[in-house]
């Protein structure tokens, strides 16, 4: 493939009047520009768009980051924000970090490689995310309000999954439910973390009578939720322990209804459970899963709205913070079939 190179040598003229020709420099007459042109056609030359737009320090991108791609709620809010940014003419990087992969992500950040980010993975610092974000290059992150400190470009959208959790569990307790366990993922995950938060300060406002019990696990899968099920919770739910569990989500959940269903223990009539996210997951198994929707998609429209005022409508950002800080959606609880009415 030609470059710009080999067209100043065909016409034996400097690489940066080529480039300037190629750029309809004023500076450059229309003849020389004509022969440019010619030349460049002749030679099939295609220019490279990402180097004119770092030259112009635009990309035309938005670079997504998720700690997993693979979540069921991902390819939904995916597909809100890539609508969103075609319209005003961006193009979408998706990138993971996470425990194993991070490597790549910071390198994207630290050579801007994108007109905007947003982050929705906590395994990015935010001393990173401070460093890189910048009037070129806003950052958009979720769920991180209490490490946002003095950079104007950090963005925060304001997504309180410990009140979701707090929600869920006095939603438990106002059932009749007394000996409430919480199956935690332990490995460096935030979102758990939040919702551990959020159920532990239930059982504090309602009082002495209750303590907590948490059981950890080291991924959120359904093989998880199986094996803590098996191992750990089904002794003490038929010793009478334990009289429901909140599981860290649905495929946690439905890896624990199906090991209690297997054991001829009686979903909601020995034990309750509810999930967290209103995976698919939840209403493909049975009895259906009782659980909390945070309304992804909102979520991430909210946040496309605010990424795009701020780049195509020159939207003070001030004005960008008030609308993110004021978009807290409230939770909402699924409820379905696997918990058990004691109190009517």
């Amino acid at each position: 493939m030609a470059t710009i190179k080999d067209i100043s040598k065909a016409l034996h003229v400097s690489v940066s009047a080529v480039s300037m020709a190629l750029n309809d420099s004023k500076e450059i007459s229309e003849k020389t520009k004509l022969r440019v042109r010619e030349t460049a056609a002749a030679m099939n030359y295609v220019r490279n768009g990402s180097a004119v737009n770092l030259q112009r320090k635009k990309t035309n991108t938005i670079l997504f980051i998720t700690d997993n791609p693979t979540r069921p709620y991902f390819t939904d809010s995916l597909r809100v924000l890539q609508d969103a940014i075609a319209k005003e003419g961006f193009d979408l990087i998706i990138a993971t970090s996470n425990v194993k992969n991070s490597r790549s992500t910071e390198r994207l950040l630290t050579e801007r490689r994108a007109d905007a980010v947003i982050c929705w993975s906590q395994f990015v610092s935010m001393k990173l995310i401070k460093q890189c974000a910048s009037a070129e290059m806003p950052i958009f992150t979720m769920g991180r309000a209490d490490e946002i400190e003095d950079n104007p470009y950090v963005f925060n959208v304001n997504v309180l999954q410990n009140r979701a959790g707090e929600e869920i569990t006095t939603y438990l307790l106002h059932q009749g439910m007394r000996q409430i366990a919480f199956v935690h993922n332990e490995n460096n995950s935030a979102g758990s973390d939040y919702r551990k938060r959020g159920y532990l300060q239930a059982l504090q406002n309602f009082g002495a009578e209750v303590s907590p019990l948490v059981f950890n696990i080291e991924s959120s899968d359904y093989d998880a939720g199986y094996a803590v099920t098996e191992e750990q919770l089904t002794p003490k739910i038929l010793a009478h322990q334990i009289d429901a569990v909140f599981y860290t989500n649905d495929d946690v959940a439905a890896g624990g209804l199906h090991c209690l269903l297997k054991m001829n223990i009686s979903v909601p009539d020995q034990v309750s459970i509810v999930g967290y996210n209103n995976y698919p997951s939840s209403k493909l198994v049975l009895p259906q899963i009782t659980t909390v929707s945070l309304h992804e998609r909102e979520i991430m429209q909210r946040t496309a709205d605010g990424l795009i005022h701020l780049l195509c409508q020159s939207t003070d950002p001030e004005s960008i913070r008030a609308m993110l800080r004021d978009i807290a959606l409230n939770s909402e609880i699924i409820e379905r079939d696997t918990v058990k009415r004691v109190i009517t």
